[in-house]
Parts: structure tokens; C-alpha cells; sequence
């Protein structure tokens, strides 16, 4: 079982794994419980954000754009839509150096539970999400009138530098960028449900009971190609 961000919790590993270990970093030696719990804050962090800025450009989206007041809203509404994506890719890319500098996980036994790797495919799904989500925004942003109406909240320029016009206005991106949120809710709604059900297995009391559909551990080496490929299919689904 994985906790936030994917990160092997204390029960999955033995009792010996609750005592603190130490895991190397740039600045010296970090125990594994502050390593978690730096972890889970930028997991809920990511999390909350990417909720909140989904359900902002829904809604966004639907407000007619008009003239004075109105224009002035919705374009505020975008700056603050898009400010807080560049936000998030610049966590969401911390996370993911995170997650490098971290304790390698427990080697699983050679078969495990399909909500073990249901789960493992579902994370990656959201990590890639997390990444390929924001960063379709400020390549749109670059695209001028149509998309860069509504300034960045930044000291920097409204273009971004090193975003080719072509790209920035191809109606490819743009598709992905406004369809992808059904996917990341999609599997959102499974990272909580799995998340529910292994609390539910571990309550106190709880007596363990096998898996009744296991899959062998080698299908684990595929998840990261699976989260590819699940927003490769909204690319293929949108063109």
C-alpha cells in the first residue's frame, strides 16, 4: 500500500520501518518521517490546487465575456486561473525532484493485491498529469490575443520566451489544456476511493484477509508507460 505521493507507508514495509532511517539529501542526513511528511505537504498542496484550478477555468469558461465590468472580471478571473498554474508546475516539479531524493521503496513480495497496482497505475496517471496539465497553460499564453489576453501575475514578461508561435496557437494544445480535467478527476476519484479502502482494511481490529485477485509485481515496471499513455489516449481523443 502507498500513502500520499505513492510513498511506501510504515505498515506495507514491517514493523521495523517505523523507526526513523536516514535518507541522503544535499543538505545532510533527513529522517524518514520529516521526509514523508515534507512529502504529503506538497502532495496536498498539488492536490487542492489542481482541484481548485479546474473547477476556476469550468466556470471561467462559462462567463460570457463582454465589455467594461464584465471584461474585467473574466479577465481577472484567467490572471488568477493562470498565475496559479505556473504556480503548481513549479511545485509540481519540486515534487517530482522530491520523490527522487526519497528512501527507495520495499521490494514487494512477487505477487500483490490489484488495488496495490490499480493504485500504482492511478498515481502515475496524476504524476503525469500534474506535469503535462500546467504546462499547457503558459505555452497557450504565448499565443496572444486569443489566449494572452489576461495577464500572468508576474514581474516577467506576458510571453513566454522560447515558445514558438505556431505551437503556442496549435488547436491541439488548446484541445488538451480544456478536455484534460475529466481525466485527472477520473482518476482522482480512484486515488481517493483505493485511499478509503486500504483505511478501511487497516482500522484497529480489521482481521487481515487475502487478496482475492493478486497480479504479479513485474506489471509494476509498466505503471509509469501506463500514466503516458492514458494522456496520450486524451491527445488522440481531442485531434
Amino acid at each position: 500500500m502507498t500513502g500520499a505521493g505513492g510513498i511506501s507507508r510504515p505498515e506495507d514495509v514491517g514493523k521495523h520501518a517505523r523507526r526513523p532511517a536516514q535518507v541522503p539529501s544535499i543538505g545532510g542526513g533527513l529522517s524518514r518521517s520529516r521526509y514523508i511528511f515534507i512529502a504529503r505537504v506538497l502532495h496536498w498542496v498539488l492536490s487542492i490546487g489542481m482541484i481548485a484550478e479546474i473547477i476556476l477555468g469550468l466556470y471561467s469558461d462559462g462567463l460570457p465575456y463582454g465589455a467594461g465590468q464584465a471584461a474585467a472580471r473574466v479577465t481577472f478571473l484567467y490572471s488568477i486561473h493562470k498565475t496559479a498554474g505556473v504556480a503548481l508546475l513549479a511545485i509540481a516539479i519540486a515534487f517530482a525532484i522530491w520523490l527522487q531524493v526519497g528512501p527507495r521503496r520495499a521490494r514487494p513480495d512477487a505477487r500483490i493485491a490489484w488495488d496495490h497496482a490499480l493504485g500504482r497505475l492511478v498515481y502515475w496517471g496524476l504524476f503525469v498529469g500534474m506535469l503535462a496539465i500546467p504546462i499547457t497553460g503558459p505555452i497557450l499564453h504565448g499565443n496572444g490575443p486569443s489566449w494572452g489576453y489576461a495577464p500572468i501575475l508576474w514581474p516577467w514578461r506576458d510571453r513566454i520566451p522560447g515558445v514558438p508561435d505556431a505551437f503556442a496557437s496549435d488547436r491541439l494544445v488548446s484541445a488538451f489544456h480544456v478536455q484534460s480535467w475529466w481525466l485527472f478527476a477520473g482518476l482522482s476519484i480512484v486515488h481517493v476511493v483505493l485511499w478509503f479502502r486500504r483505511r478501511r482494511l487497516r482500522r484497529p481490529g480489521a482481521a487481515p484477509r487475502p487478496a482475492a485477485i493478486t497480479v504479479s509485481t513485474s506489471l509494476l515496471h509498466f505503471a509509469p508507460l501506463g500514466g503516458v499513455l492514458m494522456w496520450l489516449a486524451v491527445v488522440a481523443l481531442v485531434a
